[in-house]
């Protein structure tokens, strides 16, 4: 179980680095809270998600995703303001993943390994030129979640494995 932090823009644009330029970000969203019965907090129960949406960065910098609620891929637009945005565009509909805050950090590295992020479904042509204020505007209608990104500063590994 997550514990969720209070949502804060305070934050400068670094606390997004690392995941915003990780080749893979995985999401996991669900339709609503659980509370802690002892102490009222909010919590996402891990493997009790509604959805799962995973990013992908190609080698040629775009950035594709593919999620639970439909099939094939999506191209996304990732746009970092106060907060990172991952951005798709479905029609008229604007399908919208915006990390707002680090949950947890890795103990070595310092690095955050677990952000606070929503997912919002909505038909605001305003997110593509103010996503922060038109995530500040509908996140409490968007669906609560975790995203976790992969490959820390680690490259991909040769095409000829070392010792052939």
């Amino acid at each position: 179980m997550v514990v969720l932090p209070a949502i804060s823009a305070a934050d400068d644009i670094q606390r997004f680095a690392q995941v915003a330029g990780s080749p893979h970000v995985h999401c996991a969203f669900y339709r609503d809270y659980h509370i802690d019965p002892l102490t009222g907090d909010h919590l996402l129960v891990e493997g009790r998600s509604n959805s799962l949406t995973h990013y992908q960065r190609q080698r040629d910098g775009r950035v594709r995703s593919v999620d639970t609620r439909r099939a094939g891929a999506g191209e996304v637009r990732v746009v970092q303001g106060r907060y990172l945005h991952y951005i798709e565009r479905s029609g008229a509909m604007f399908v919208v993943t915006t990390i707002y805050a680090c949950l947890a950090r890795d103990a070595q590295s310092g690095y955050c390994i677990n952000y606070g992020a929503v997912n919002a479904r909505h038909f605001d042509l305003r997110v593509l030129r103010e996503p922060d204020r038109v995530y500040e505007e509908l996140q409490a209608q968007a669906e609560p979640g975790i995203c976790d990104h992969s490959f820390i500063h680690l490259r991909e590994a040769a095409a000829n494995p070392v010792g052939r």
